[in-house]
């Protein structure tokens, strides 16, 4: 497994805080596409990339699908895959493309698929946040799927936390059938905490998400992805005061892993 960052969640220099936790043991690191594409000039990515480079850390970029009903949106998103895909074409850095889901699969599995005919025989694997969560789902998913894509999924510990209490299926057993069930291997965690009422993505230890059960079912599975940690600066911590967390939930997660 690899100990992942979402490095756009920290204040600052996002390669300087890279080598921050690189330092502290990570070895896996996620940028976002408006950080990436937007924010960033052709410089700030080759200089991404000489780090990636000395660093050798594992690199995976999250993005989110674009609206159907917004062509600008849409415009947006592709021009953000290019130039994704040509930095790298270049540099032969990135392992996968990972996505929010935000709009009904029928609308937004066009646009998936799309991205993945930009990305052909880059060796990139792809996977869609807590989607497909079963076998129905991935019907959907089939009809937009070819045998030499490299196809996943992303689980959002937060997101199923919240789930499984509002489903009233919080108990251990009910946890392990939610990963039993998945209809595509799974390539990346998500991690962070909250009381299963509100997706807070706060450190782990401060809500109820069960990681002894997570543990033992992803254990199960056979996991040897991602393990990112995903928590959001809302108590205005420091710099170092958020790093520190974000690695003491790392350690809490591989200590159960």
């Amino acid at each position: 497994m690899y100990r992942g960052v979402a490095i756009w969640n920290y204040a600052g220099d996002a390669v300087e805080n890279a080598e921050t936790f690189r330092r502290a043991g990570f070895d896996a690191i996620s940028w976002n596409a408006p950080l990436f594409v937007d924010a960033y000039t052709d410089a700030d990515r080759e200089r991404a990339a000489e780090f990636l480079k000395q660093s050798g850390m594992y690199f995976t970029m999250h993005n989110a699908l674009p609206n159907p009903k917004d062509p600008k949106e849409q415009e947006s998103a592709r021009r953000a895959w290019n130039i994704i895909a040509d930095w790298n074409r270049r540099h032969g850095l990135l392992k996968g493309m990972t996505f929010d889901f935000w709009y009904p699969h029928d609308e937004l599995l066009p646009f998936y698929r799309a991205c993945m005919d930009v990305f052909a025989g880059q060796d990139v694997f792809f996977a869609c946040e807590d989607t497909p969560l079963d076998a129905a789902t991935m019907e959907k998913f089939k009809k937009y799927l070819k045998p030499e894509d490299d196809a996943g999924i992303l689980i959002d510990l937060g997101h199923m936390n919240l789930r499984q209490w509002q489903q009233g299926k919080h108990g251990r057993e009910d946890f392990l059938r939610a990963f039993r069930q998945l209809p595509m291997k799974l390539r990346e965690l998500h991690v962070s905490d909250n009381f299963g009422e509100k997706d807070e993505h706060r450190e782990v230890g401060y809500g109820n998400l069960p990681l002894a059960d997570i543990g033992d079912a992803v254990r199960e599975l056979g996991f040897d992805g991602i393990v990112t940690v995903e928590i959001v600066n809302s108590q205005n911590w420091t710099i170092d005061e958020h790093i520190a967390r974000a690695i003491d939930t790392s350690n809490r997660c591989f200590a159960v892993l």
